[in-house]
């Protein structure tokens, strides 16, 4: 089996898609008999991509961020699969003819290229991943709104309904996905995660920051955007150092369009150490030095990576009760699900105080997650959607 795993972003970007695309290529093109290789459009486009992003977002854009990661890490992390990049449309639906089979996420844009530009007529079936939220659940920005419009519209059921299935990650989005689009092939199948793996990884790299010992470290690492709740971590701050600012230092790990923000309670606070982008690479070790990892996001997610790495090395995480996260953590075992911002204040001044959980954390999450029997459910969910297409 021939499979192409589509993104339109290029991989050096080094998101939670780019991440996954890149481990799930590789991994399938370790297996006999499978040949998966990924696909973007090329450097070109994404500039032009990415700059009417940030006219969308109402922001300047920052060309670094679509280089995150070099080239040669990537196709060193890839193995035997390939990365191919296009140049326009027509070398895309080119490249994505020589497949069996082709992987895309669900996000507007690919829906709109494969019905509008490529034509799903002219390529092998598509499944869809749905690696976006279909619908974020208690947002109330505008542009998550307005996604929530766009998404559960007859306009994206239009674009996609020629998709020959959909790969869920969250009960959520199973249940929305299912009811859009009834009688297309949906299964809900974790993103895989090796947490034994990415725990060793922690010892083998160089902290791209120090931490001080003495102290308690509270680590939140994510894209510096209002969907991950950064005025939610401000206000965090301010009321938590009114009490515990002298035994705690908080680590801030990411980049984005309110970095101002994190810059202003910076200057508040001189417990706060802000790292900009952390390289994945180096992330190992950051959990390894963390006491906590807390997440403000107060947007249902559909795979949350940041939390199971957290776990593998040992470290409870403090979140929101939302999608994505309640999946992944037990209250009161691998960490504490927060009902309120009152209950996330008092759950991070407890594990300040010394408190700690009972349980095994690391133990736990490695229960929870085994990325061989996710790529084994991934690679059937493939072939019974090939079969159900070519009848």
């Amino acid at each position: 089996m021939r499979i192409a795993i589509f993104n339109t972003v290029q991989l050096e970007t080094a998101g939670g898609m780019e991440h996954f695309c890149i481990q799930t290529a590789a991994h399938l093109s370790s297996l006999p008999g499978v040949q998966a290789d990924c696909v973007t459009m090329d450097d070109a486009f994404n500039l032009r991509y990415g700059q009417l992003h940030s006219l969308y977002f109402l922001r300047l854009f920052d060309r670094s961020t679509i280089y995150r990661e070099p080239l040669e890490s990537i196709e060193s992390r890839l193995g035997q699969a390939r990365y191919l990049k296009c140049a326009n449309f027509r070398e895309l639906t080119q490249a994505l003819g020589q497949y069996d089979l082709i992987y895309s996420r669900n996000e507007i844009t690919e829906a709109f290229l494969f019905h509008n530009l490529i034509g799903y007529h002219r390529v092998p079936p598509v499944i869809f991943g749905c690696h976006c939220p279909h619908r974020y659940v208690g947002a109330s920005t505008l542009h998550s709104l307005l996604h929530n419009l766009l998404y559960c519209s007859p306009l994206y059921t239009r674009l996609a309904k020629r998709v020959a299935g959909f790969q869920t990650i969250s009960t959520e989005d199973t249940h929305a996905i299912r009811r859009q689009f009834p009688g297309h092939p949906v299964e809900q199948i974790p993103n895989p995660f090796d947490a034994a793996g990415y725990a060793a990884r922690a010892h083998g790299v160089r902290p791209q920051f120090a931490v001080d010992p003495e102290q308690f470290n509270i680590l939140w690492a994510g894209r510096l955007t209002e969907q991950k709740g950064l005025g939610d971590l401000c206000d965090l701050i301010d009321i938590v150092n009114q009490t515990h600012g002298k035994k705690i230092d908080w680590h801030i790990c990411g980049d984005g369009e309110l970095r101002p923000l994190i810059a202003y309670i910076k200057s508040r606070h001189p417990n706060i150490h802000s790292h900009g982008h952390v390289d994945r690479e180096a992330m190992p070790a950051a959990y390894a030095a963390a006491d906590l990892f807390i997440s403000t996001s107060q947007w249902g997610e559909t795979y949350a990576y940041t939390p199971r790495e957290a776990n593998s090395l040992g470290v409870p995480v403090v979140s929101y009760d939302i999608s994505g996260y309640n999946e992944i953590i037990d209250d009161g075992k691998n960490g504490r699900l927060a009902k309120s911002h009152d209950d996330f204040i008092e759950y991070v001044k407890w594990f300040a105080d010394g408190n700690r959980l009972e349980s095994d954390i690391t133990k736990h999450i490695r229960k929870k997650t085994d990325s061989t029997s996710a790529y084994r459910q991934l690679l059937r969910f493939f072939k019974d959607c090939l079969e159900s297409n070519s009848r």
